[in-house]
């Protein structure tokens, strides 16, 4: 028997028969599902229709008519007719179709997972597996249809004869095809096989499908997250030759590892295969393990040549107290500069360093051992150096101290001990000679603290060292001796610091048979620092600026000792014309060890000024007495120093040095500079500096020794809000290594643009016959024209001696579900190009 509802029969009395009906039917669905052990429905299951509602209570089945709707919490079923039967568990779907058989209004399923579209539709209740026909889906980004598609027990969707892309467009510029699609939301989509058709645009004008690709199998990734599979390759200058490179694969091994093996193959048959191992856990250590393997094309007379490098690192937490850290460089066989080099460094630095250390902390971290392997390689020939050394040191203890406090009237209390020692062994290969040394430290300090007022403090200590040193350069000091230090650092007025201090130094040995010597060096140097603010009146409501503060810290010391025969245990003096505290980048000069000159009574000097600005505004300050949201930036340095030698019969006066920093102008715009002068003259034929002022020969007090300015600008912004920006990133080599490297950037937005500029400008006049000169711009741009295009330059133009130094263009092109990259530089050492073109996601 069959009941019919329609619009014309009375409401009341077909409501009550529907809410009976509806109960059967899902209590014998239910009662099905748990026959079978299956999960019962846990939410409310609601159905609309706009025609009827169809009961059959022979077939035990329902129909619903009229933009049909069955949907519970998590999924949602719309069609024109849905048809459910109790008997068979069943679900059936069922869109229309016009004239020619297209389908005009078709059954759509959705959940949580993504929605498809359906000309039919079947859903068995019990196995939890459904059919479908002539479908087209959406499920995240990725869009497919196909003729048949079967919906399995576990989620997976698996279509017969279809395709997927991720384009949106209603003709998508590419698409997969395959006779077997298995989609997982979670998992991802497999295929098997696989045949991958473009269509590409010329000037808005759609080309005919191409086919581009044909696999036995595929699998892409769903999610965005590491997976395993085939790298994009791409188009590039490798050895002088055209090359696909960046071919290769990725493979996830889990989630705390993974490994990447990439190569090159040239035309003219050379070739290149990297790796990249990674992994790490948790918080506990992480590290990578790189290296690449290069034959290549020098001259087409000659063999391949082949080079290698591997790089290790490695950084370990063992505890909160110790830790291990290790970053090794190798390299080997004939250098050949490359644009596709895996690790920059080595090709700009010329040379390869390896660091290894080993750090343990005790007593809360008041003591310290550590152990570190050095060692740099000149790839330019066979010159090495390499250093092993153990260290120990403990910070100023109080041994007889019960607590913290400074507030205990005990003597023994202010007592306080430090220690350390250090051992290094190291061997030097240079010009094809080996050597070896070492450097021995050991030293005990005792100390007294005592506070007398406020503001009047001082630290007493007495202190013994033993000094052994053998350098493996050869030159330099060596030999034995013990050293007796007792210094005062003290604190007067609150501001006033003098550090005054007498060293005993017994010579115990020498290398060259030399006597041993004793002599004690006595110094002492006073600072202190004096301030003054001015109010800016006007300009707070000009720039923000509400006032200014200059701070001036003088610095006067003086070192005596007395002379004494035999030999000068200077150590490998450095050039009169250093800058101070210059760090020699070469790792390969003389080791210098500070040695006891014969005699010396030096007066240095040396003026600090600071000029410092305070700014309104809601930027955290770099002062924490500054209040209510204001900052302070420091605008200018200026420090000028020299010293004087009245135990010395030439040369008494050290040079002028004069060094400066400011970013005045703006943040991101800095500007520093320094420059060096003589007071003595110069031989006129050999240039060496001569024991006669420069104003006897009628000249300037000062001479001109070498001096540099160098100013950084960095910019960004968007045209459309006018904005100014530092830079967001820099890079410190000009190309990503290999392992990580793309030629597709973050898309700017439609009017983004970056701008960094660089200036400096060098000149070296120590030997006024051989003047040098530096003068190097480098210029960086980036600007988006449109919403697709990105264009960037980078360029340095040598002013001294008219050449360009490594220019470099890139382009970007956004394709819509497509992009294109392409690197290009025309001259220099890296001359070559780069091209590559890939989908954005999948």
């Amino acid at each position: 028997m069959t009941f019919i509802k329609r619009k014309t029969l009375f409401l009341p009395i077909l409501s009550i028969l529907m809410l009976l009906m509806t109960l059967a039917f899902q209590r014998a669905l239910y009662a099905a599902d748990v026959r079978k052990d299956r999960s019962a429905m846990k939410s409310v299951v609601r159905f609309t229709a706009k025609d009827s509602v169809v009961y059959n209570f022979d077939r035990r089945s329902m129909e619903l008519w009229g933009k049909a709707k069955i949907n519970d919490d998590d999924s949602s079923v719309k069609a024109p007719r849905i048809v459910i039967d109790g008997t068979t568990s069943l679900l059936r779907a069922f869109g229309t179709v016009d004239s020619s058989q297209s389908v005009a209004e078709p059954a759509m399923f959705s959940d949580r997972q993504g929605s498809f579209f359906a000309e039919t539709m079947t859903y068995n209740f019990k196995t939890r597996r459904g059919e479908t026909t002539h479908i087209s889906s959406s499920s995240g980004a990725v869009k497919f249809k196909g003729d048949r598609v079967s919906r399995l027990e576990n989620g997976d969707m698996v279509v017969r004869d279809g395709t997927f892309t991720t384009c949106d467009e209603i003709e998508p510029h590419y698409w997969f095809s395959s006779s077997s699609i298995t989609f997982n939301p979670d998992t991802g989509i497999r295929a098997k096989p696989l045949y991958m058709y473009i269509r590409p645009e010329i000037f808005s004008m759609r080309l005919p499908a191409i086919p581009v690709m044909a696999l036995p199998y595929m699998a892409f990734p769903a999610k965005r997250e590491r997976i395993s599979g085939f790298l994009m390759p791409t188009l590039a200058s490798y050895s002088h030759s055209t090359a696909l490179s960046n071919l290769g694969y990725y493979w996830a091994i889990d989630d705390y590892s993974d490994l990447r093996v990439a190569g090159d193959i040239a035309v003219n048959g050379s070739w290149r295969l990297g790796e990249r191992f990674r992994y790490t856990k948790r918080d506990a250590f992480s590290g990578q393990i790189t290296g690449e393997y290069k034959r290549y094309v020098v001259d087409a007379a000659l063999p391949l040549s082949s080079e290698w490098n591997a790089n290790i690192v490695h950084h370990q937490v063992f505890d909160a107290s110790s830790q291990l850290d290790v970053a090794l460089q190798f390299q080997g066989g004939k250098r050949h500069d490359d644009l596709n080099a895996i690790n920059m460094e080595t090709v700009l630095t010329e040379q390869t360093n390896s660091r290894a250390s080993l750090v343990k902390s005790f007593h809360d971290e008041n003591s310290i051992v550590t152990a570190t392997y050095n060692r740099s390689a000149d790839l330019r020939n066979h010159n090495d150096r390499q250093s092993t050394e153990a260290t120990f040191y403990q910070n100023r203890h109080y041994p007889f101290r019960s607590g913290f406090s400074l507030e205990d009237e005990s003597w023994r209390s202010a007592v306080s001990v430090t220690t350390g020692a250090s051992l290094a062994v190291e061997s030097l290969s240079l010009n094809n000679l080996s050597s070896s040394g070492y450097r021995g430290f050991a030293q005990g300090e005792l100390g007294y603290y005592r506070e007398f007022a406020d503001g009047y403090n001082a630290l007493l200590t007495q202190g013994i060292s033993f000094q052994s040193v053998q350098p493996a350069s050869g030159s330099g000091y060596r030999g034995t001796r013990m050293l007796f230090p007792l210094r005062m650092q003290s604190t007067l007025f609150h501001h006033l610091n003098i550090n005054p201090s007498i060293t005993s130094i017994h010579s115990l040995r020498t290398d060259g048979g030399e006597s041993p010597f004793s002599t004690t060096v006595v110094s002492v140097d006073a600072g202190t620092r004096l301030y003054g603010t001015l109010g800016t009146g006007l300009f707070e409501h000009i720039v923000g600026l509400k006032a200014l503060r200059h701070t001036f810290i003088p610095l006067i010391s003086y070192t005596w000792n007395s002379p004494f025969s035999g030999h000068w245990y200077g150590a490998a003096s450095s050039n009169v014309y250093d800058w101070p505290n210059a760090t020699p980048f070469n790792n390969f000069e003389a080791t210098r060890f500070t040695g006891v000159p014969a005699g010396q009574s030096v007066v240095g000097i040396s003026l600090k000024n600071l000029l410092h600005g305070r700014f309104k505004g809601a930027l955290s300050s770099e002062e924490g007495d500054v209040a209510d949201g204001d900052r302070t930036v420091q605008l200018l340095s200026l420090t000028a120093s020299t010293a004087y030698n009245g135990a010395v019969d030439a040369f008494r006066l050290a040079p002028l040095t004069v060094v400066t920093s400011s970013n005045v102008l703006a943040q991101n715009f800095l500007l520093s500079g320094g420059a060096m002068y003589d007071f003595y003259s110069y031989n006129t034929v050999t240039g060496d500096r001569v024991n006669r002022y420069n104003s006897d020969d009628g000249n300037a007090l000062l001479r001109f020794v070498k001096g540099f300015m160098s100013m950084s600008l960095s910019l960004q912004g968007s045209r459309q809000a006018g904005s100014v920006a530092s830079f967001a990133s820099t890079h410190a080599a000009p190309f990503a290594s290999y392992t990580d490297r793309t030629l597709f950037h973050e898309p700017f937005t439609a009017s983004d643009w970056q701008l960094r500029f660089s200036f400096l400008l060098q000149t070296d006049k120590s030997n006024p016959l051989e003047s040098t000169y530096d003068k190097l711009l480098n210029v960086s741009a980036k600007v988006a024209w449109s919403k697709n295009w990105q264009t960037g330059v980078n360029t340095g133009y040598d002013l001294g001696n008219g050449k360009v130094v490594f220019p470099m263009l890139q382009l970007h092109r956004d394709l819509h579900c497509w992009q294109m990259g392409f690197q290009w530089v025309p001259s220099g050492v890296f001359k070559g190009y780069a091209f590559q073109i890939g989908l954005k996601a999948l």
